[in-house]
């Protein structure tokens, strides 16, 4: 009997089998890397040096080559930033922000000095009718000065003897005049003063930080309960130094207590 050989079966067509696997690990790979790219931060200021550098290496004319200046594209930063929600109408928002920046840069100093002066006044005008319609006259003054307003707060409106806390008829004393001072974009100093009378407590051994810590409460009101930008202001306290009355009576003395919230001129 004669026996035949077995055939050697034939592959089907097609890659082989470890093909497969390959791509699937290049294509796992190629995900891995467009995944880092898009959360990686690019340097634009290398960035612009080398585009930088590259167009002036292809628009030297010792290259030999032509001239790319016809058309240098856009800055590929620039093409993010503008593809991002909300910013569909970036390029027209920047042109009129380079107008008005263009129609600042036109006044002169004067022009500038008066504009502000304005605005000040304004301020000035509103604050006082806030003060008016709270009835506050007696404790809140509203006084100008050629480099700055002062918004003076005696207080017996904000705190009770010895504390920091503020009281909760103080709340809206700050409320109505700390959405005013929202609108205006100027450096804003809270300064807390104290009379002369010597306080010793565990929380407050001195004026010094009872006074610190009134300006500071007031300041943090401002921010989180007003939303005024902490980058703008400044809380100080200077105890009983700086008096604007003799502490030779009771009177006198319930002036020097306060809170002073000073808007100083651009």
């Amino acid at each position: 009997m004669v026996r035949r050989k077995r055939e050697a079966p034939q592959g089907g067509g097609g890659a082989p089998e470890w093909m497969t696997t390959y791509s699937d690990l290049v294509t796992l790979l190629l995900c891995f890397f467009v995944l880092l790219f898009s959360m990686a931060v690019i340097d634009k200021q290398k960035f612009i040096e080398v585009a930088n550098s590259l167009r002036s290496s292809f628009s030297d004319a010792s290259s030999g080559g032509d001239r790319f200046d016809t058309n240098k594209g856009k800055d590929l930063l620039s093409l993010f930033d503008n593809n991002k929600p909300g910013n569909v109408n970036s390029e027209n928002d920047n042109e009129v922000n380079d107008d008005k920046g263009s129609d600042q840069e036109s006044l002169s100093e004067a022009e500038l000095e008066k504009l502000e002066t304005k605005k000040l006044e304004k301020l000035q005008k509103q604050l006082q009718t806030a003060i008016t319609e709270l009835k506050l006259d007696e404790y809140v003054k509203v006084i100008i000065y050629d480099n700055e307003i002062i918004l003076r707060i005696d207080s017996v409106v904000l705190f009770d003897s010895g504390s920091a806390d503020i009281k909760a008829s103080g709340h809206e004393v700050l409320k109505k005049t700390g959405l005013l001072l929202k609108e205006v974009d100027n450096e804003i100093f809270i300064q807390g003063h104290t009379d002369n009378l010597p306080i010793n407590t565990q929380l407050f051994p001195t004026n010094w930080e009872l006074s610190t810590k009134r300006a500071t409460n007031v300041t943090l009101f401002m921010i989180s309960t007003v939303g005024l930008n902490p980058e703008k202001l400044t809380a100080t306290g200077n105890g009983e130094y700086r008096p604007i009355n003799s502490n030779d009576t009771e009177n006198n003395r319930q002036k020097n207590r306060r809170i002073d919230i000073v808007i100083v001129r651009n």
